[in-house]
């Protein structure tokens, strides 16, 4: 589900919103209130404070859930996160600020030689009441298969991404990746093979543009 950015409605949701925050904008600008922004996301979502040492300024439930406990307030690469975890989550977080647009990343976790846990998910920057670079991310985050702790990955576990994708010319591409997130969950439920594999051709086609493929971090020993 977590593989493409179109896969699951909550990651156009959240472009879609940042889209439509930018008033003109390059970036959208954020007052600091959690409320503007769509209480479906905010479960799976985390908002975070680039300036000097990263920070989560907010963490949702179910990422709270899946961690094992609350990370809000805590340096993210100090006290939260290490090892391979930590490297994937600053290589994204330092290009989505360098390139000032959303990027979507697909990961598989594996926290020990038995247990994998496939993830999702979407970067979003932000300025802050008006600054004049992004200094905010908001992170959109979804998990497939084991209900593992996040936690455990620890220094010893392995990350491998899967694909990095900047998406591109936002406004135009909406819709169409709408249509590509309605074709992708159809050939989902389609058994006939060769129709699924027709369908999913389709979606890529219809992304177009808009997903550009970017290198994805190549973690020593994973």
């Amino acid at each position: 589900m977590t593989s493409h950015f179109f896969a699951a409605p909550d990651f156009l949701e959240l472009l879609q919103f940042w889209d439509a925050s930018r008033n003109g904008r390059p970036v959208p600008d954020w007052s600091g209130d959690v409320a503007v922004i769509p209480s479906t996301l905010l479960p799976n979502m985390t908002i975070s404070d680039r300036r000097g040492e990263p920070t989560y300024r907010y963490v949702g439930s179910e990422v709270i859930r899946r961690w094992g406990s609350d990370p809000t307030g805590k340096r993210i690469h100090q006290q939260v996160l290490s090892g391979a975890h930590s490297a994937y989550i600053r290589s994204l977080a330092d290009e989505t600020m360098t390139r000032q647009a959303p990027i979507f990343s697909a990961a598989v976790y594996q926290p020990d030689p038995t247990t994998t846990i496939m993830t999702g998910r979407l970067f979003a920057p932000l300025t802050h009441q008006g600054s004049a670079e992004p200094v905010m991310m908001l992170t959109l985050q979804l998990f497939q298969e084991s209900q593992q702790l996040l936690q455990e990955i620890g220094p010893r576990g392995f990350v491998h991404e899967t694909r990095r994708d900047l998406i591109a010319v936002v406004p135009a591409v909406c819709s169409r990746l709408e249509d590509a997130r309605r074709y992708y969950k159809l050939s989902r439920h389609t058994h006939q093979r060769g129709l699924a594999q027709h369908i999913d051709r389709i979606a890529e086609e219809l992304s177009g543009n808009a997903l550009v493929p970017l290198p994805c971090l190549e973690i020593p020993g994973a």
